[in-house]
């Protein structure tokens, strides 16, 4: 099904706000549920598609972040999502840093490229503990490394589990791919507030498509 651009950009915030969420949750309680978290990691590995809906298993893969995305401009339930929103605006400055280093986004190109070779040959799914691994060290040695970093807030105990923060890391990596799209579709970040009308109706279309 073909999307209006708008409805797009509202599918590409959704699966940035969900990454943000998730990366929230894992920080505060150690917990993130599997099917939100392979939605987020499998679109990191969409990297052309025939269609937006193809990077999130044709919406399905982001039916969380639509809700979110909901709650917080249709709802305005800023306070709820404080850490959510901002991590989503962190992630934005770093996709904008990135696009301005070229090299790092090839070599963030190539580490996607390998890590699918190997995933492909083994067999395994994106949540698997190695490919999160992989993607995690892939982050920190290109993302990762543009300052300044992002800061995660959360319980010591569970940033201090190294699945954990691989699983932050690897999340982030998908924020990234989500907010890669959302400029590619002419997203800004003014949008948030101006173009909120537009989003919500956006955003309730696509959501009766993949229900």
């Amino acid at each position: 099904m073909k999307l209006q651009k708008t409805e797009e950009r509202a599918l590409a915030l959704a699966g940035l706000v969900q990454s943000c969420y998730l990366v929230a949750g894992i920080a505060r309680t150690g917990m993130a549920s599997q099917d939100n978290l392979a939605g987020c990691l499998d679109s990191i590995f969409v990297t052309n598609p025939d269609e937006t809906l193809d990077v999130y298993k044709g919406g399905n893969g982001v039916r969380t972040g639509l809700r979110l995305v909901s709650e917080i401009l249709g709802e305005l339930k800023i306070g709820e999502h404080g850490e959510t929103i901002r991590y989503v605006m962190d992630v934005l400055s770093l996709e904008q840093r990135l696009r301005r280093t070229p090299k790092l986004m090839r070599s963030l190109g190539a580490g996607i490229s390998a890590i699918q070779e190997h995933r492909h040959l083994n067999e395994l799914t994106v949540t698997d503990e190695d490919i999160i691994l992989r993607l995690s060290r892939l982050y920190e040695e290109t993302a990762g490394t543009a300052q300044p970093r992002i800061r995660i807030q959360g319980q010591q105990k569970h940033l201090g589990n190294t699945m954990n923060t691989s699983r932050i890391r690897a999340l982030l990596l998908a924020a990234i791919r989500s907010a890669v799209l959302w400029h590619q579709l002419d997203g800004r970040r003014s949008q948030w507030l101006l173009g909120r009308g537009k989003l919500l109706r956006a955003v309730d279309r696509v959501s009766e498509i993949v229900s």
